[in-house]
């Protein structure tokens, strides 16, 4: 007996008494299919299209050099694409064959199909704007979806929001379910099959183990440490800093970390920290090894291999030391935590996401031309199907990491030993793409422009050798203030996820026995007087962008704050005496700890510094820099070292002579600069009455400038840290 609702091939062939099925089936199966094909071939050519238009020396690396890699990548989303065909169908079959009664010409029908897969897809791109607008700005597909969400009144907003893109999707595989299960035997089983396993999947994704005596009991073993740091995170646009955004209507009232301002009332501040390089792998390792670049030589962001094994022979990091009294050790991140891949420094576990690698690069590329990838398949199936996209610096977002701090310290709290965790995120980075609500909770509701949900940041530009320096100063006053406005909104994501680990740590039970440090690897300029975007480029101005937060929470201590001038290289010795560990004597940081019993006075400790990978080498006035290449001729990519970009050999030596220096003391600041004619040219600031080094007193200050010049060039020259006492030692000049 023929049913007549009945037209998918695959049932009747498990149902085969039912009869014929009618072409409805195929109909539906013609209308999605030449959808996707559209979508595939429109992706083809738009990464064809992008890679074309690069102006750097990679696109052409990519073509001649990895050209089968890219042409795999490209078959392999057609698993993807051959899923969502699948699903579409199931979706769209029900209204197909109703629309089909009558058994209208079979291209009328593929077509109402082909339409209603559009609108699918449509709607999910809408859908794209609340769920994830961070990869908005990859899909370019022009401002019609943040227009449409934009329309109603932004207290109905949240309303409408939750159940449009919310529950609706949920309506409409409901509905659908219920239509199969009514139809089909083989559809009850598979409906069954897909419950059981959700069911399944989901106790095991909430269950959290049971909280150890060992965690009960504050005091009876070592203590925990938990770093939790932000990429670009300046030291002075932090609530308890004392800074408050220019908005502060509705959400915006609350400042932009209200989490971490609770938190730290109990901390030890210590308010000038500063890293002695603004650049991610450089400062982390001189965190985590308390060295200097000099001392572990890493100079610039693209080492090589053997560089990367010498750093790592010479040098012991915390986690190493740690793990000698018995700690575990972690280190979990986004893709600004792709360094920890680069140089492990000493970490038993690593999570974290990876870009440096060209091949994640490519990968990446290929991934996000073709956009239903991001779409649709950035969860926990989509990883299944592409492990690869777990490296990706878009899907990994902060609330990403902070899941998985949240089951890693489940998971700690059922063990007995103690364990050292750096938790990394990339919220403060270029080009500042936060999550709905934070892109917009600090901007002004009536900006247009092309900065309204990121920094319009083009890499090819930045990589190939533009004059981006002179591109960046004649950036409008409005669009300064909007850029400023959208980090301050990552500063509240990554306050929201610092708040989160914390209730983590309560809910665990192991709030009693961890010590909390906030920190960060740099901080980054904001077009503040002398300078424009950027971090770790040159030493003109108030050097923001070495400037970084830094508070530590011991439980059971009160807090304290010090205005006197410390380095990310006293942390790593800090942390250690905290913990009750000998610290190495071949670390050059100084021990915090005895600051915060109140054992010892603290004093300014001298900061030295050097800038970073030579991106863009600003103007200095009065003199004529060394000439470098850009970064596309500075590197290559290696695929003996997991496919990295790495400095080539000539150039390693000469960037590392062109790189500008800098020495602060509590009140003074000296800059030296080399020439094109291999000289040195120094300028003098005083910090305590000019912090935004506008000043040049070199001239007028001489008493002044031939000590700290002399203290510069003997770090330079001799690798030898002078004390501000030394420099100084009838106390430092007004």
């Amino acid at each position: 007996m023929k049913n007549p609702d009945i037209d998918s091939a695959a049932t009747f062939q498990a149902d085969p008494g039912l009869g014929k099925p009618p072409a409805a089936g195929g109909k539906a199966a013609a209308g999605v299919g030449a959808f996707l094909t559209i979508q595939y071939a429109c992706s083809i050519y738009r990464l064809a299209h992008s890679s074309s238009a690069m102006d750097s020396k990679f696109s052409d690396l990519a073509v001649s050099q990895y050209l089968g890699f890219l042409i795999g990548q490209n078959l392999l989303v057609l698993v993807g694409y051959a899923l969502l065909g699948l699903a579409a169908w199931l979706l769209l079959f029900p209204v197909v064959r109703r629309f089909d009664r009558g058994r209208r010409p079979f291209l009328k029908v593929a077509s109402a199909a082909l339409i209603g897969a559009w609108l699918i897809h449509s709607y999910f791109l809408l859908r794209l704007v609340w769920t994830r607008p961070y990869f908005l700005g990859d899909a370019s597909l022009g401002g019609w979806y943040e227009t449409i969400v934009s329309l109603p009144p932004s207290w109905l907003r949240p309303w409408i929001n939750n159940l449009l893109f919310g529950a609706l999707p949920w309506i409409a595989v409901a509905l659908a379910a219920v239509w199969w299960w009514r139809r089909s035997r083989v559809a009850k089983v598979a409906l069954v099959g897909a419950a059981l396993v959700a069911l399944v999947a989901g106790a095991v994704a909430w269950w959290r183990p049971g909280t150890s005596k060992a965690a009960e009991i504050a005091g009876d073993k070592q203590p925990n440490i938990l770093i939790i740091g932000s990429d670009s995170l300046r030291g002075d646009r932090l609530g308890y800093t004392g800074y408050r955004p220019g908005r502060t209507d509705g959400a915006a009232a609350a400042g932009v970390s209200p989490n971490i301002d609770e938190w730290v009332r109990d901390a030890s501040i210590f308010e000038q920290c500063r890293t002695p390089m603004g650049s991610t792998l450089e400062s982390n390792i001189s965190t985590m090894t308390s060295t200097y670049p000099h001392t572990h030589g890493i100079r610039q962001m693209f080492p090589p291999r053997e560089q990367v094994e010498e750093m790592q022979a010479r040098t012991l990091p915390l986690a190493e030391v740690l793990e000698g009294r018995g700690y575990q050790t972690y280190a979990i991140g986004d893709w600004c935590a792709g360094f920890f891949e680069v140089a492990p420094l000493g970490f038993d576990e690593i999570d974290v996401s990876s870009f440096d690698n060209f091949r994640i690069y490519m990968s990446q590329a290929v991934m996000m031309a073709h956009f239903v990838v991001p779409l649709y398949f950035d969860n926990a199936l989509g990883y299944r199907i592409f492990p690869q996209i777990k490296s990706f610096a878009q899907f990994v977002t902060p609330e990403v990491v902070t899941g998985r701090v949240e089951n890693q310290l489940a998971r700690c709290a059922a063990d007995d030993r103690p364990f050292f965790m750096n938790v990394f995120y990339s919220c403060n980075h270029l080009p500042y793409r936060s999550a709905e609500p934070y892109c917009r909770m600090f901007a002004d509701p009536a900006y247009k422009g092309p900065n309204e949900t990121g920094v319009d940041f083009d890499i090819d530009e930045f990589i190939g050798g533009t004059d981006l320096e002179q591109k960046w100063k004649a950036l409008p006053e409005k669009e300064a203030r909007q850029i400023r406005a959208l980090y301050d909104g990552c500063t509240r994501q990554f306050d929201t996820c610092f708040g989160r680990i914390l209730r983590a740590l309560e809910k665990n039970g192991l709030e009693r026995d961890t010590i909390v440090v906030l920190s960060a690897d740099h901080g980054d300029d904001l077009y503040e007087p002398n300078v424009t975007l950027g971090h770790g480029l040159c030493f003109e101005g108030a050097d923001h962008s070495f400037h970084l937060p830094l508070a530590i929470r011991v439980p059971g201590r009160k807090g304290s704050r010090f205005p006197e001038q410390v380095r990310t290289l006293d942390i790593a010795p800090t942390l250690a005496s905290l913990a009750g560990a000998d610290i190495p004597e071949r670390w050059e940081g100084h021990n915090l700890a005895p600051w915060m019993e109140g054992s010892e006075p603290a004093r300014d400790l001298p900061y030295f510094g050097e800038t970073q990978f030579p991106f863009i080498q600003f103007h200095v006035p009065g003199i004529e820099r060394p000439p470098l290449p850009p970064m596309d001729e500075l590197t290559s990519i290696d695929p003996s070292f997991n496919h990295q970009f790495v400095m080539k050999a000539e150039y390693r030596q000469p960037v590392v002579d062109a790189k500008q220096r800098c020495l602060r003391t509590g009140k003074w600041k000296v800059v030296l600069t080399p020439t094109r004619q291999g000289g040195r040219h120094y300028q003098l600031f005083h910090t305590a009455s000019d912090p935004d080094c506008q000043q040049d007193l070199a001239s007028r200050r001489p008493e002044v400038l031939a000590p700290m010049r002399a203290a510069i060039d003997r770090w330079i020259d001799d690798k030898r840290e002078t004390p501000v006492a030394a420099i100084f030692p009838g106390g430092e000049p007004d």
